[in-house]
Order: structure tokens, then C-alpha cells, then sequence
């Protein structure tokens, strides 16, 4: 019995000293924690203060002034390592599969590895989008590469290695950082695509003319203020980029390319065109010579339009359309001659009658021929900013008008003739005519009417709650209060 008690008094003092033990441990960590609420308070309140930590603080670890912890982004090394390994992991997938297609794309790549050398089975590398400053020589290894896209990264030069490339079609280097075009690539003879677009290229060299298999050259937005005339040598082109450049003359050779289908040389420094290229590009069907220093239409006769659909001269300073300069022009469905200086419209104007769309905007015209109703395809008339105060009634007589621009102008009233029989216009623009105080009510026919413009017109010939609640009250009330309400 004793003994028994003995033991229950052993087992009471143990118990006694355990909770003893954890009471201090207790103790032990509310201080801890008290110091480190205490230290972390008193850095937050040095770091408003601006003070620094004079012991400093933990590495990797950051507090702001709100009490978040704010961790460091990784090092740029440790980013390079983990791009690196995952170009390595594809490399090697590649390898093992025996894929012909490698795709690099947009995995911020700074320098491939050399180990794609091994990769000779590959036929299409695509490594736009990435930081690529230079390329190994190795990439000269990939023997049966024959799409190689590049676009999208800082390359300056490209490895004199490349030639090795003997069944390259396609070469993508937009929008990186070249001045020239590098010497390789003019012997890549087996190119037939070539993408130069967004560099800084100054000039093309002669050696241009053993690239003579190319169809598509793209060496727009650059610096080049001259082409060699050994363009003339590529005679399989059918697609030229030209424009945003510095050219002041296009050579007379490029006539040669007589497959071209489009010519673009919007936004260079031309004021004109060798006697006759037009005509020998055949095939040209779509011209731009747009925001160039154009003061006449090219020479070359009306010949030199027989083949164009589409016509851009906008932006320039020309002061006559030609007479007879369409006659041959059969299938001129565009011509856009908005901002140039055009006083007036030729005799003929109503001769053209596969026009579809015409641009006159900002012009100095006083004057639209009655003959207008000639042009029975037009769909989309733009006479917007120039010098008219009045137009003639056949206007009416374009039954195919779906767009009207008006705007900009001196008018002073909309005829009734002139808007009342155009049943398919969808889009009319009155904007910005200071003159004009009323609206006909035969506009309430036009039924398939749904934009129209009227901004910075008086209309005070309507009530001003009308005009306020915008074009569709007016249209509303044209309708309610006119004489065509049972017709509509």
C-alpha cells in the first residue's frame, strides 16, 4: 500500500514539474514572439521614417511600409538558367521524336545553344520573339532548314555560316535591329521569301541580283533612300514592299518584273515614275503611290492604268486628273484622291463607270459635274473638306450609293432630288457645315439609313429638341411630321 503511494506521489510531482516545464516554454515563445512583433514594428516604423535596419535585414526578404513582405523578383541569371534548360528539354525532345519542326517561339531566349547543330533533320525553326542579339555559327548545320523566322528580336548580323543553307525558301528578319542587309543573305540563292520589314536598313546592294528565284520581297519600313537596278533581275516577283522608305526615284528596271500583281510605294520621296514602268507591269492590278511628292499623274499615257482595280494617289500635290487619263481603265473600281489640290474634275468624269468607290476629300473643288450620274456602279462618294456649296440634284440618280460623305463643307441646303431616291444609302455625313439650317424631309425615304453624321451643323430650321436628341429624332421626326409618313 505504501509502496503504491509512493509511486502516485512520484507520478504527481512529474506531472507537476511537466506543467511547470510547458508553462515556461509558453512563456518562453509569447516572448519571442513579443520581440519580433516589437523588432517588425520598429522597422516598419523605420522604413516610414526612412532609417535603415543597422544590422540589416534578413536576406530575401523585404518589408514595405503596409506590412507586407515583399519578395525580390529573380535574379536575371536564374532566369537565363530556367530558359536555358527549357530550350536544352525541347532541343533534346526534338532530337528523340526526329521532328522536322522546331518551335522557339517567344520563350526569351538571349543565346541558342550550340547543341542544335545536331538538329540537322529540321526543316522549320521559328524563333521570333525573343532576345536574340546574334546566332551560333552552328545554325549553319541544319542543312534541310527551309523556313527560318527570326522576326521579333535584336539581331544586328547573322553568321557568315549560313550559306550552308543550300534548300532555304523562306527567311523572316522583321523587326529586329539590322542596318544593312547581312552579306549572307544574298547568297541564300534558294530564297523565294524574304521578310526585311522594321529594321534600319540604309541600302541594298547590287548583290541583289542572285536572290533571282525570290517571289516575295518585303523590305519595307526602313531607311533605304535608293534601289539598285539590279532589282530588274528579280523577274519572279509578284510582291514588292516598298513604302515607308526614303526613296526619291524607282529604277527603270523594274519593269523587268513583269509578275508583280501590286505596287506599293506609299510614303517615299517620288515625284515621279520612269516613262512606261505602268504599262509593262502587266499584271498590276492594286497601285499605291500615296504620301509621296507627286505633283502630276504619272507619265505614261492611259495605257498604264488598263490592268489597275485600285488607285491610290492621297497625299500629294496634284492639281488636274487627266483627261482621257481612264479610258483604258476597264476595271478601275477604286480611286482615292483625298488631300491633294485638285480644282476641278476632268470632261470625262462621267465616262467612269466601273468606279465603285471614289475619294475627293480635301480638295479645293467648287464643283461637281452634273455628269456624275455617269458613275452608275459607285457605291461610296467621299467629298468631304472642299470649297462646294451646293451639288447637282443627279447625285439622286446613284441608286447603288451606300456612302455619302458630305462633311467639311459650305453647304447651305441638301436638295430634296438629291437624297430622295437613294433608297440603299446607309451612311450619310453632314458634319461640320456651318451653313446648312435644314434638312429635307425626303430623307425619311432613305429606309435603309442608319448612320448619320451632323455634328457642328446649326439645323435651325428644326426644333431644338429635335436636334439635341441627335439623328435618330431627326430621322424620327422627318418621318412623323412630312409628307411621306404612310410611305415609310
Amino acid at each position: 500500500m505504501s509502496g503504491n503511494v509512493g509511486k502516485d506521489k512520484d507520478k504527481d510531482q512529474k506531472g507537476t514539474s511537466a506543467v511547470k516545464d510547458r508553462e515556461k516554454e509558453a512563456k518562453a515563445t509569447a516572448l519571442v514572439k513579443e520581440s519580433k512583433d516589437k523588432d517588425l514594428k520598429t522597422k516598419v516604423k523605420d522604413a516610414k521614417e526612412g532609417k535603415k535596419d543597422p544590422i540589416g535585414a534578413q536576406a530575401g526578404v523585404a518589408f514595405s511600409v503596409d506590412n507586407t513582405i515583399k519578395r525580390p523578383n529573380p535574379a536575371s541569371g536564374m532566369r537565363k538558367k530556367a530558359s536555358n534548360a527549357e530550350v536544352i528539354k525541347e532541343l533534346n525532345k526534338c532530337r528523340e521524336e526526329n521532328a522536322t519542326r522546331l518551335d522557339l517561339a517567344k520563350k526569351s531566349i538571349h543565346m541558342l545553344p550550340v547543341s542544335i547543330k545536331d538538329l540537322t533533320q529540321i526543316t522549320e525553326l521559328y524563333l521570333y520573339g525573343n532576345k536574340l542579339q546574334s546566332l551560333p555559327p552552328e545554325v549553319g548545320c541544319l542543312v534541310n532548314l527551309v523556313k527560318l523566322a527570326l522576326s521579333e528580336n535584336s539581331l544586328t548580323s547573322l553568321p557568315d555560316s549560313l550559306d550552308g543553307l543550300k534548300k532555304l525558301c523562306m527567311l523572316d528578319l522583321r523587326h529586329n535591329k539590322l542596318r544593312e542587309i547581312p552579306p549572307v543573305v544574298y547568297r541564300l540563292g534558294s530564297l523565294t521569301t524574304l521578310f526585311l520589314r522594321f529594321n534600319r536598313i540604309t541600302a541594298v546592294e547590287k548583290d541583289l541580283k542572285t536572290l533571282s528565284k525570290l517571289t516575295m520581297l518585303s523590305i519595307r519600313e526602313n531607311k533605304i533612300k535608293l534601289l539598285p537596278a539590279e532589282i530588274g533581275n528579280l523577274c519572279s516577283l509578284s510582291r514588292l514592299g516598298l513604302r515607308y522608305n526614303r526613296l526619291s526615284a524607282i529604277p527603270r528596271s523594274l519593269s523587268k518584273c513583269s509578275e508583280l500583281d501590286e505596287l506599293n510605294l506609299e510614303n517615299n520621296n517620288i515625284s515621279t515614275l520612269p516613262e512606261g514602268l505602268l504599262s509593262s507591269l502587266v499584271k498590276v492590278n492594286s497601285l499605291t503611290l500615296a504620301r509621296n511628292c507627286f505633283q502630276s499623274y504619272p507619265v505614261g499615257g492611259p495605257s498604264q492604268f488598263s490592268t489597275i482595280y485600285s488607285l491610290n494617289m492621297e497625299h500629294n500635290r496634284i492639281n488636274k486628273i487627266p483627261f482621257g487619263i481612264f479610258s483604258r481603265a476597264k476595271v478601275l473600281s477604286k480611286l482615292n484622291m483625298k488631300d491633294n489640290q485638285l480644282t476641278s474634275l476632268p470632261l470625262d468624269f462621267g465616262t467612269w463607270t466601273s468606279m465603285v468607290e471614289l475619294n475627293l476629300a480635301t480638295n479645293q473643288l467648287t464643283k461637281i459635274p452634273e455628269d456624275v450620274s455617269g458613275l452608275v456602279s459607285i457605291e461610296k462618294l467621299v467629298l468631304t473638306n472642299n470649297q462646294l456649296t451646293t451639288l447637282p440634284a443627279r447625285i439622286g440618280h446613284l441608286t447603288n450609293l451606300t456612302h455619302l460623305g458630305l462633311g467639311e463643307k459650305l453647304l447651305t441646303h441638301l436638295q430634296k432630288k438629291l437624297v430622295g431616291t437613294l433608297e440603299n444609302l446607309e451612311e450619310l455625313y453632314l458634319n461640320d457645315n456651318p451653313n446648312l439650317h435644314g434638312l429635307p424631309f425626303e430623307l425619311a425615304l432613305c429606309s435603309k439609313l442608319s448612320i448619320m453624321s451632323i455634328e457642328n451643323c446649326p439645323l435651325s430650321h428644326l426644333p431644338p429638341q429635335i436636334v439635341a436628341g441627335g439623328p435618330s429624332f431627326i430621322i424620327q421626326f422627318l418621318k412623323m411630321q412630312g409628307p411621306y409618313r404612310a410611305m415609310v
